[in-house]
Order: structure tokens, then sequence, then C-alpha cells
């Protein structure tokens, strides 16, 4: 069990507006405490929206990382308000897209909020996942967990085993022996081709 602090959905007029830095520092403290006094152990997680500025992401960072209003982890990400390079009659709807179209904009969001927690929060990646690929680039991004949704709905449950059994043939052709050796791998191998080329 965990609780969730959904600050991201994009159908609840101005509730995005709660994850600017000193509104969102004062919903975990106020959550936190009612955590404490009625669920101590249940971990509590912040859900960010991939449509954020940089200023956004950093103000999120610093407020989950700050010891007044850290968290245990954070979900990235919710959907997407974009719809940059939809082609569909239906491209002009209002709320939340969520599945392909969110995958690549969710995993670079991924990635920004590993870098600027420097890996110190959990992240559960969400957006897009329908493979194991697509499971494999978040978790190389910084993903601790990922989530599905889409993907269930369209592909129904055994998608779960099918996205395992790929990430498995993934992990064993990189010559990964533990899924955790894959969390920020690509920072890692980014930093490691910098440090080669200097």
């Amino acid at each position: 069990d965990y609780l969730v602090i959904n600050v991201s959905s994009p159908n609840t007029p101005g509730l995005r507006s709660l994850q600017g830095k000193e509104n969102l520092s004062n919903l975990i403290q106020e959550v936190v405490k009612h955590r404490d006094i009625k669920c101590p152990k249940v971990p509590l997680l912040v859900k960010i929206a991939p449509d954020l500025t940089s200023q956004d992401k950093e103000d999120i960072a610093s407020t989950v990382l700050d010891s007044k209003s850290r968290v245990d982890g954070l979900i990235v990400s919710n959907t997407t308000v974009s719809r940059e390079g939809l082609e569909s009659k239906h491209s002009v709807e209002t709320g939340g897209l969520s599945g392909k179209p969110l995958r690549e904009k969710s995993t670079q969001t991924i990635a920004d909020m590993y870098l600027l927690t420097n890996g110190e929060i959990p992240i559960i990646g969400v957006g897009g996942v329908g493979s194991g690929q697509d499971a494999y680039e978040k978790i190389c991004a910084g993903a601790s967990l990922i989530q599905l949704y889409s993907a269930l709905v369209f592909q129904g449950p055994p998608v779960v085993t099918k996205i395992r059994r790929e990430l498995q043939e993934i992990l064993e052709k990189e010559g990964i022996s533990n899924i955790s050796q894959a969390v920020g791998l690509s920072h890692k191998n980014k930093t490691r081709n910098e440090n080669s080329a200097t």
C-alpha cells in the first residue's frame, strides 16, 4: 500500500497549480502530519505531470528532497495535455492523453527528475508502457518501478507477462543480472562516455 498526492490531473481545473513549490510543500507537510497519525508506515508519493517547465521540475525536486516536505517517491507521469504530433480528428478533445503519445514525454520527465533528485527519490515510471523495451527505457531513465494503464486496457492482463518476458530478454542481452543495475543506467553510461572522451 502507498498514498499518492495527485497534483497532476489535467481534468481537474486548477489542480496542476499545486505542483508549484510553495503550494506543494505546504500540501505535503499537511498530508504527512495526517499520515503520521493515521498510518505512519505507509509510503507517500507525489504524482506529477509530464507537461512541466524546467523550473517546475527543479521546484518539485527541491521540495521533495527538503526534509520538511520529503516524500517516499514520485510517480512520473500523469497524462499529458499536449496534442503534438496527433493527426486524429479527436486530437482537439480536451483532457489527459495517455498511451503511446505520452511515452517519450514521460520518459524524458523521468530522466529529468532522476537527475534533479540525484537518484535519491524512487520513481514509478508510467506513460506509454506497452512492451519490455518501453519499460527498459523508463528504468534506464531512472524508474525503479513501472506502472501500466492503457496497455492493460488495450492488451489485457497478459501484457504483464509479455513485458516481463521481453524485459528479461533485454537484460540478458545487455548482461544485466539484476533489474536494479539498470535503474538510471542511461545517465551512468552518458557520464562514462563523457569521462572517456576527456
